[in-house]
């Protein structure tokens, strides 16, 4: 009877050791951030904020670089705000380059933050619109004006609507500006732009003192619905009004969401 009484008093105490243990400090985890938009930068050096939703800092959180790159530099975690520094990118022959912000507490992984910069937007050669092999370089790929965006996205999906008869790679002056994007297949931010985005963007003047002036004849997007050669852009102010061959070598600037990256 004793040995029954003394194990009745003992088993709630065991029990409440066991509980207490879970509640502890081991058993506490931070909350994880909601998703976080990725940071898409031009080559240009640059000072870059994060604004966080809580402050992580005053949780215990710290931040590190996943793939440690040397250009994000100044790395650091100020309540909810994150900051760091970016180089230039002076890498030409790659699209882009990118690293992950970490956010852990106690090495669990609480958020990411993707980091991704271009390269310089305008080719080092002359590139043409579309290799002789390439399935549309003697045909219109669309019967529809289609924005620099749109068509880049036409280009970039032809492994997937020629069943792998077709890729990207046959278009130089297209693929020089869809491997600018880290995330192509969800987010073409860089493309090629259209006749009308390059004369909009002159916006009826000059085009001498804007980085066209480098070049006199630069690549578009756009086709010509009768022959499927690619129009072309004359740099001192006028866009010209003949089709050209799309096998032609011509300088290429990849634009940003519509618009000039200077």
């Amino acid at each position: 009877m004793k040995k029954i009484l003394f194990l009745m008093v003992m088993l709630p105490m065991l029990l409440f050791t066991a509980c207490s243990s879970d509640d502890g400090e081991e058993g506490i985890k931070a909350q994880k951030l909601p998703p976080i938009n990725n940071i898409s930068l031009n080559y240009h050096p640059s000072e870059e904020t994060v604004s966080l939703p809580r402050d992580v800092e005053s949780e215990g959180c710290i931040i590190n670089l996943k793939d440690n790159s040397y250009w994000i530099t100044k790395l650091k975690l100020s309540g909810k705000t994150i900051s760091f520094n970016v180089l230039e990118n002076s890498d030409i022959e790659t699209g882009h380059r990118f690293d992950t912000i970490v956010i852990s507490y106690k090495n669990e992984r609480i958020g990411t933050i993707c980091v991704t910069q271009a390269r310089q937007p305008i080719s080092t050669k002359r590139l043409v619109w579309a290799m002789s092999s390439a399935m549309y370089r003697y045909l219109p790929l669309s019967v529809f004006d289609m924005s620099g965006i749109e068509m880049t996205k036409a280009i970039y999906n032809l492994s997937k609507t020629t069943n792998g008869k077709d890729n990207y790679k046959n278009y130089p002056a297209f693929a020089f500006c869809i491997e600018m994007n880290h995330d192509p297949e969800n987010n073409m931010e860089w493309h090629l732009p259209s006749l009308y985005e390059m004369k909009a963007y002159s916006n009826a003047q000059s085009y001498k003192g804007t980085p066209f002036y480098q070049h006199n004849y630069w690549w578009s997007s756009t086709e010509n619905k009768l022959n499927g050669n690619a129009f072309c852009l004359y740099s001192e102010s006028t866009a010209t009004i003949g089709a050209v061959s799309k096998g032609g070598d011509w300088w290429v600037m990849a634009f940003k969401n519509g618009k000039m990256e200077k």
